[in-house]
């Protein structure tokens, strides 16, 4: 058995499919097929049934699919490792959106400063993709504001940030609102997966409310654009939408009975060797969650863990 032969297995299973692994891995079917029974006659066991023409993962096949991503990363990991020694280094993260959208200039432009020898490439998504990319090695950390509690993962509080309720001035009269109240509008709400989507949820759970969402959306700049157009109320993070509450596009409503807020966390994978190059990164972006009261996070309360 060899790393190609998990290389192989690992393609087969996110394709679900031996024919479009074997496009994936510019290989023939009957290779691809042939490696995957060298692995069963190796291990001794069934890794795949194949039904109505379709292959399924076992249960032998998903506890060795959890070795084949820690062996494979490992790998990487080493690669990256020596070549760090004689090369620049090079990095990978990931931040969720509203992270991106509001500090990601000012990360990249303090790398470029501070580390120009480090090639740094970054990646903005919601945080269940940011998971899923440090569990296959995509990324090398990320700042998360979700926590599925993954067991591949190492995961360390970071920074707390408010949410605010906010709407068009004239969409309601009062400026104060119930959770019961705010659960029956119109609510303008990021998507299922994103770590803001989930931290609103679970405040109305704790109420026992159910929301009536009005629209899901990636799109930050979506909600911000629908809620001036009066056609709801959106809760986002107090640094995404104080400058249209300056302009008077938005007035923020005052929840008498709730509050919202996001944990930020820093995570990678659990196996992970952190290279010098990656430290660095790390100190850079998690340096900009500490930025002072005239930066765009004034309204961040820190843990006494990370001050």
């Amino acid at each position: 058995m060899t790393l190609r032969h998990l290389e192989i297995f690992r393609s087969v299973c996110q394709a679900e499919s031996i024919t479009l692994a074997a496009e994936h891995l510019n290989m023939t079917q009957p290779a691809v097929s042939q490696a995957i029974r060298e692995l069963e006659s190796f291990y001794r066991t069934k890794l795949f049934e194949r039904m109505n023409r379709r292959i399924y993962i076992t249960e032998s096949g998903r506890t060795l699919l959890q070795y084949t991503d820690t062996i494979l990363s490992q790998f990487q990991d080493s690669i990256h490792a020596l070549q760090e020694i004689q090369h620049s280094g090079n990095c990978r993260f990931g931040v969720h959106v509203t992270f991106g959208e509001t500090c990601m200039p000012i990360i990249l432009k303090r790398l470029s400063e501070e580390l120009p020898d480090i090639t740094a490439k970054a990646f903005v998504g919601n945080s269940r993709k940011n998971e899923e990319m440090l569990l296959r090695n995509e990324l090398d950390f990320a700042v998360i504001d979700n926590v599925t509690l993954s067991p591949g993962l190492t995961v360390l509080p970071l920074c707390r940030e408010r949410m605010a309720v906010v709407c068009r001035p004239d969409y309601l009269v009062k400026n104060q609102i119930t959770l019961k109240e705010l659960s029956k509008e119109h609510l303008l709400l990021r998507e299922e997966g994103s770590g803001t989507r989930d931290s609103i949820e679970g405040v109305f759970h704790a109420a026992g409310e159910r929301t009536s969402i009005y629209l899901d959306s990636s799109s930050t700049s979506a909600l911000l654009a629908c809620a001036k157009a009066g056609l709801g109320i959106t809760i986002l993070a107090s640094s995404l939408i104080e400058h249209s509450i300056r302009k008077g596009e938005l007035k923020e409503l005052e929840v008498t009975d709730g509050s919202f807020f996001r944990q930020y966390y820093l995570a990678y994978h659990k196996n992970k060797y952190l290279t010098e190059s990656i430290k660095q990164v790390i100190q850079v972006v998690c340096g900009c969650c500490k930025m002072d009261s005239t930066a765009a996070y004034d309204s961040f309360i820190y843990p006494d863990s990370v001050q």
